[in-house]
């Protein structure tokens, strides 16, 4: 058995009531007083992985910043051509393919970052190791889910949780083999 040494993380913002943004893929209401371990975060991965409604969300919020030079930014698309363009990769085909080639490589872990469609993907084949959930004190009533049905029963180890002072709390699973 061959040894992965980096690892997958799903690191998303919740509302309370399991929403990543509104109907509209607004996110104005996520809390933004604080760094909530993203440093960290940031430190510990060199690739995030994305949808392409993430990342035009990511490109209206911040155009042409995305998460810093030192993270290579890979968006899965069935609309625009696979290529690179303006320091992103667009990608099709098969996610699982993709992680193996990119785990083949050296490098820090790898971040499925955003939209619920994405993260069942790499939920439906097993491909994910880590769960870090950040929960705002927030219940939106409506929008976009996140873990949109249906996606696999998957067992969890908590592994971890910071409660910050704003009422944010962030848990962090491993994803039980």
């Amino acid at each position: 058995m061959v040894e992965i040494k980096r690892r997958t993380k799903y690191y998303v913002a919740c509302s309370l009531d399991g929403f990543i943004s509104r109907s509209s893929g607004d996110v104005n209401w996520l809390s933004t007083g604080q760094d909530y371990g993203m440093a960290e975060f940031f430190r510990s991965i060199d690739v995030a992985v994305m949808g392409r409604r993430t990342w035009e969300n990511v490109e209206e919020l911040a155009p042409g910043r995305r998460f810093g030079p030192e993270i290579e930014c890979f968006v899965f698309s069935r609309t625009i051509p696979e290529g690179a363009s303006k320091g992103v990769h667009f990608v099709s085909g098969d996610i699982g393919e993709w992680l193996w080639t990119i785990r083949q490589q050296p490098g820090k872990d790898i971040w499925i970052v955003g939209g619920g469609d994405m993260a069942r993907s790499f939920l439906e084949q097993k491909l994910v190791d880590e769960i870090i959930l950040s929960i705002h004190p927030r219940l939106l009533g409506s929008g976009v889910r996140l873990f949109p049905a249906p996606y696999p029963e998957i067992e969890l180890e908590l592994t971890g949780c910071r409660p910050y002072s704003t009422g944010l709390v962030q848990l962090f699973y491993s994803v039980v083999p």
